[in-house]
């Protein structure tokens, strides 16, 4: 039986690279859409080639929009979803901290930190229920601003959260991302999860070379 496999951002290079690399291995997947609050929400089906991929919107500034899009998702994957890749890229701007806004701040907190827990808290909710899953954070390596770091140390600190108390059922992997190289990223993405499951216990550096991980 295929592995039906939902990854996020839409549109973005690693995505893209993710999910050419697991069609060849046999998965259909479907894709989460950022989308602002408002914004029409119908999953888009794809054409020709791109027939199996679904779009399926989430919101990340809002905690009903993580489960109603994992639902979505589940429908366009004929029910279920075994796996969740969620590649994340907090922003790069070099805004210092005097110049940032009140708004900035508590947008960069819920979109990043709160937004992104709970999609993954939905996904292993879910997971528990049918029995297993597996779900791969990975956390882009970048020079950011105060808020972007902020966020990329938010998700870091939910990875190592995870591994520190276990996931029950769910096979967890959490990789920073310090190549620059989708296509190869992509491949040790689904290297990983066709691998048997293992207490991982840290999270993985990615630095470029095919299979090439450190501390």
């Amino acid at each position: 039986m295929k592995k039906t496999t939902l990854t996020v951002p839409a549109g973005s290079a690693r995505v893209e690279a993710f999910v050419a690399e697991a069609r060849v291995s046999g998965r259909v997947t479907a894709e989460l859409r950022i989308v602002e609050a408002g914004e029409v929400k119908v999953a888009e089906n794809g054409d020709g080639d791109e027939a199996e991929l679904a779009s399926v919107p989430w919101n990340p500034l809002s905690f009903a929009s993580a489960r109603a899009a994992v639902i979505e998702a589940e429908t366009a994957l004929d029910g279920s979803i075994d796996e969740l890749v969620v590649f994340a890229d907090p922003p790069r701007d070099a805004v210092g901290i005097a110049e940032s806004t009140p708004k900035a701040i508590e947008r960069a907190a819920l979109e990043w930190a709160a937004g992104y827990a709970e999609l993954v808290r939905e996904a292993c909710r879910r997971f528990d229920e049918k029995g297993g899953g597996a779900l791969v954070l990975v956390v882009v390596t970048s020079e950011r601003g105060p808020l972007g770091a902020m966020a990329a140390g938010a998700l870091l600190g939910l990875a190592e959260g995870m591994m520190a108390v276990g996931t029950g059922s769910v096979r967890f992997a959490a990789i920073r991302d310090e190549s620059d190289q989708p296509d190869l990223l992509a491949r040790q993405i689904v290297k990983t999860l066709g691998e048997p499951a293992r207490d991982q216990g840290r999270i993985l550096r990615f630095g470029g070379r095919s299979g090439f991980f450190g501390r």
